[in-house]
């Protein structure tokens, strides 16, 4: 049987619930940076780091500090050894088994699964981050295929969140685009694929009104009213 539709997954705030050990992981190492760049310390700012999270990296590490705390002419440097010090402590802070799966991912993935509908991933992370996560929790066992932004980029395949959906899906209008931040729907829709909004994750409500569809929980992707109906079983 055709496969129907490929569901392409955003990963932070989408499967999984990986705000403590990021914001742990970020609040060390801004600490880290603030040290390695002989500037004096400032103390994080939780709240600033929940908040960036789901961005692309570039964006996030040039937004999660206090820009007061940072000369001007040093913040690309600045955030390029944050980005570096934050790797690493996320990579411990996963290793310490620091992110879970939201109730319902694997029941629900293994569904869409079953019913051979293909499943992709991808991510705004880096690469260390991105396979420590897949590899942590066996994601591998469910998606066809994956991609982060910092794979992306290096391989010269995409440079955003658009450009990583029509690399993986094959057909885009017969994709639907499941995350929780409004980047993730635009560029589902950019690309011409159908939207899923998570009201679970990161996001707000208000940022994933723009979603074909909203979910409050990921058991609800096994019910999608995709062309009029539930999804085929």
């Amino acid at each position: 049987m055709p496969v129907p539709y490929a569901f392409l997954f955003d990963m932070d705030g989408t499967l999984l619930d990986s705000r403590r050990a990021v914001v742990g992981a970020v609040a060390a190492a801004l600490g880290r940076t603030y040290a390695h760049c002989g500037l004096p310390p400032a103390p994080p700012d939780l709240s600033l780091i929940e908040d960036c999270m789901g961005l692309p990296g570039k964006e996030y590490f040039a937004r999660a500090f206090p820009p007061r705390t940072v000369p001007a002419p040093r913040r690309a440097e600045f955030a390029a050894a944050y980005a570096r010090f934050t790797s690493q402590e996320e990579i411990a802070a996963i290793r310490a088994g620091g992110t879970a799966l939201y109730d319902g991912v694997e029941t629900a993935l293994a569904g869409l699964k079953d019913r051979g509908h293909e499943l992709l991933l991808f991510s705004n992370a880096d690469a260390p981050y991105f396979r420590g996560i897949v590899a942590a929790h066996g994601l591998d066992r469910f998606f066809a295929r994956s991609l982060c932004i910092g794979e992306a980029e290096a391989r010269g395949l995409a440079t955003d969140k658009t450009g990583m959906v029509r690399v993986l899906a094959a057909d885009p209008s017969r994709t639907v685009v499941v995350g929780d931040r409004a980047s993730d729907l635009e560029a589902g829709r950019a690309a011409g694929a159908r939207t899923v909004g998570c009201l679970y994750g990161f996001g707000t409500a208000e940022e994933l009104r723009a979603a074909d569809w909203t979910v409050d929980g990921p058991l609800d992707w096994l019910s999608l009213p995709l062309d009029g109906r539930d999804l085929p079983a």
